[in-house]
């Protein structure tokens, strides 16, 4: 049992009526309700509350001041003071989904780029995996992450980047693989996986689990294609 957020879609409601219709959305999924589809059916969830911190959403410029706007969080204490620039949730036409998403580009583009300019200057390196695969064949099983490691550490680059603190926490723990895309692939994934909580419900009443790539497109089709007055509210739940 966890707690975890998720982004639920709404039809258009005021500030008065938003509780009362997350729950009537959250309902269906309620693990206590009477009426279960059939035996063996189970809940999503036990409780939640508006809360959206850690994945606030941006608000479109001009906009700071709707009173649709979601500003109060029902978890955190005491409640965060936010920039009129964030927000809980609102009406989909005043949240600005693209401000996140292209700043995320603008930091995965620089990030493949230094990495590249960066292993320019070292021999080829090779991805963890390979040097795991080779152990795994040649040794036994206790042996193989260790001499794994110790090969993967071994290569100029990783030795370069495992140098310097600041490049080893900006390049992670295994570069090459993390790398290993052409540049627009790369950016391209990673502002897609600025939005996404790790569930959605959507506005015809599904719960959509994350996981892949796939979901990171359904997630953000999703909210992209909804209608401007529909509400989009951040929730934490307990499963």
């Amino acid at each position: 049992m966890a707690k975890q957020r998720i982004t639920v879609c709404l039809p258009p409601v005021g500030p008065d009526g938003l509780k009362q219709a997350i729950g009537q959305a959250m309902a269906p999924f309620w693990y206590d309700r009477e009426d279960r589809p059939h035996p063996d059916w189970v809940g999503e969830w036990s409780y939640w509350f508006v809360s959206g911190a850690g994945c606030l959403l941006d608000v479109l410029p001009g906009h700071e001041d709707d009173p649709r706007l979601v500003r109060y969080d029902d978890w955190t204490e005491p409640p965060d003071d936010l920039p009129p620039s964030r927000c809980h949730g609102g009406p989909r036409g005043i949240l600005d989904l693209g401000a996140a998403r292209a700043a995320e580009a603008r930091r995965a583009a620089g990030d493949w780029t230094a990495y590249r300019a960066f292993a320019d200057r070292h021999p080829p390196a090779l991805p963890f995996h390979h040097f795991e695969e080779r152990a795994r064949a040649a040794l036994e099983p206790e042996q193989v992450q260790e001499a794994a490691v110790a090969a993967f550490c071994r290569q100029p680059l990783i030795q370069a980047i495992r140098a310097d603190p600041a490049l080893e926490e900006r390049f992670a723990s295994d570069p090459v693989l993390r790398f290993d895309e052409d540049l627009e692939t790369y950016v391209a994934r990673h502002a897609a996986a600025v939005l996404p909580t790790p569930a959605l419900l959507t506005l015809d009443g599904r719960w959509v689990e994350g996981g892949g790539p796939d979901y990171a497109r359904v997630f953000n089709a999703c909210l992209d294609g909804l209608p401007a007055d529909s509400m989009v509210v951040r929730v934490l739940y307990h499963s």
